[in-house]
């Protein structure tokens, strides 16, 4: 059954989300999963969460902060350090769940978020079990690839004024 939800991470910013609570009224392991980069829940995760949940484990499924249903601002934005942070904190609210067993969390990440599941898995002990389907592990090294290299200049001096403007 799913549930929406909501949680708060340490700075107190509420992250939003779903639950999906495993069949059978004992404590179950648990996944907890979200997108990385600028997508939402409602972007192809349900249908992972449903088959975990079928399986006999509870799921927690959230935005990250900034981004879908969650808090933050400014909006949109995308930090990566401040995303296995809040991943951490999802854990910690997950074991807080009378229906989770909380020695067994599992992780699971794709893409941007299957690199943040790996940086996660290695920080935090709670972590029993970690899935990263096709992580980003080389951020820079992409780029690379997808941007031509005339236009580089350019990128970078973008992200400086970007940089030199939150000052």
């Amino acid at each position: 059954m799913k549930h929406d939800v909501s949680f708060h991470t340490e700075d107190g910013t509420e992250l939003a989300g779903w639950f999906f609570a495993a069949a059978g009224g004992k404590p179950a392991p648990a996944i907890v999963m979200c997108h990385g980069f600028s997508a939402t829940k409602e972007m192809h995760l349900e249908g992972f969460a449903r088959t975990f949940n079928e399986a006999g484990m509870n799921v927690l499924v959230y935005d990250n902060r900034n981004l879908g249903d969650s808090a933050g601002t400014p909006r949109g934005e995308i930090d990566p350090i401040q995303q296995i942070r809040d991943f951490r904190d999802a854990i910690t609210y997950v074991q807080g769940r009378d229906e989770v067993d909380a020695e067994r969390i599992g992780i699971w990440g794709s893409s941007y978020s299957g690199g943040h599941v790996l940086v996660v898995a290695a920080q935090d002990r709670r972590v029993k079990c970690v899935v990263s389907q096709v992580p980003l592990v080389a951020g820079l090294a992409n780029a690379q690839r997808l941007v031509r290299s005339d236009h580089w200049a350019g990128l970078r001096q973008g992200f400086a004024a970007d940089r030199a403007a939150r000052l």
